[in-house]
């Protein structure tokens, strides 16, 4: 679970194996809810132009 990119976090280490990745899977979760309402809701207006 740790990678050169990641301090050294046994305790948290130690609740994703417990537990899972709740944070990783929530925020996957909500980038994917996030496109699903930007394709239901799409009103024909441009996208706003990365800045």
């Amino acid at each position: 679970m740790n990678s050169p990119d990641r301090p050294l976090t046994p305790i948290y280490d130690q609740l994703i194996t417990e537990h899972g990745d709740v944070a990783t899977e929530a925020r996957e979760y909500a980038e994917k809810t996030e496109r699903e309402a930007n394709e239901v809701l799409d009103f024909g207006m441009p996208a706003p132009s990365a800045q």
